[in-house]
């Protein structure tokens, strides 16, 4: 009579490829398979993996060793946690270079994603202080306001808020109609160039964090208060003479700045 086999111990990794002999911890094996099976698609955005007691089933370890694979995934940004739902694949972030400015369709559809762009505001108004000191209007001067909103597969990412004085404003809005109706994604930047004959030469930008108010909690579909990114930009021609002040409020669970910068 042949003695039962015994099952194997907790972490020791049998049928899976996760070799305890070898010196790769195992919580990093475990890490390894589950980014290797998010990028081939076995699990897409948004989608629960397995629980931590499956992943104890399946690769013969233990909670503990899951737990640590799981918690660096998260701080990674790889993985997120819904309470009392389980843990979620996190989608991609749109990696957006700081070292050249990179067109919104471009950024978008890095990451996998269709996308869209929504006028959500237009119009003439009375330019406040600060619009009137960086645009060099006239005291009680106007300035064209342009809203857009920019979307991933259809889901609110970057919301753009641009002011310009009004003889730049009006071709600039006449542009932005043309390409919403034609379906076309595009940010205030995609609006220079020969069709409106404007050209900018520089921009100077400012990064900061925000918390969204109760407006662009509203376009951007999160609650308020939650972290934005916020990158203050002035456009100017060639003669430095200013063409656009704008004020982009981006989602921080979607994007991400990255720049290199040589040392001394």
């Amino acid at each position: 009579m042949k003695p039962k086999s015994s099952s194997p111990p907790p972490d020791s990794g049998s049928r899976t490829g996760l070799n305890s002999r070898e010196a790769t911890p195992l919580y990093e094996k475990l890490r390894t398979i589950l980014s290797r099976q998010i990028e081939e698609g076995l699990y897409q955005p948004d989608e629960v993996i397995p629980s931590e007691r499956e992943l104890c089933r399946q690769y013969h370890i233990s909670r503990i060793t899951v737990r640590q694979a799981i918690a660096e995934m998260i701080n990674e940004g790889v993985l997120y946690r819904k309470q009392g739902k389980g843990t979620f694949v996190a989608r991609r972030k749109v990696n957006q270079g700081l070292s050249r400015i990179v067109t919104f369709s471009r950024t978008v559809m890095d990451i996998g994603m269709k996308p869209s762009t929504r006028i959500l505001f237009q119009g003439l108004l009375p330019a406040g202080l600060e619009v009137a000191s960086i645009l060099k209007l006239p005291d009680a001067g106007q300035a064209l306001k342009l809203v857009l909103l920019g979307l991933g597969d259809h889901r609110p990412l970057v919301v753009y808020e641009s002011y310009f004085p009004p003889p730049v404003g009006k071709k600039m809005l006449r542009e932005a109609v043309v390409k919403e109706k034609q379906g076309v994604a595009f940010s205030s930047y995609d609006l220079y160039g020969k069709n409106t004959g404007i050209f900018p030469a520089r921009v100077n930008q400012a990064f900061e964090a925000a918390a969204a108010d109760e407006n662009q909690a509203r376009n951007l579909k999160i609650p308020r208060g939650t972290a934005l990114l916020k990158v203050t930009s002035v456009f100017m021609a060639g003669d430095h003479s200013p063409l656009e002040l704008r004020r982009a409020l981006y989602r921080g669970d979607f994007y991400k700045f990255t720049i290199s910068r040589d040392l001394a």
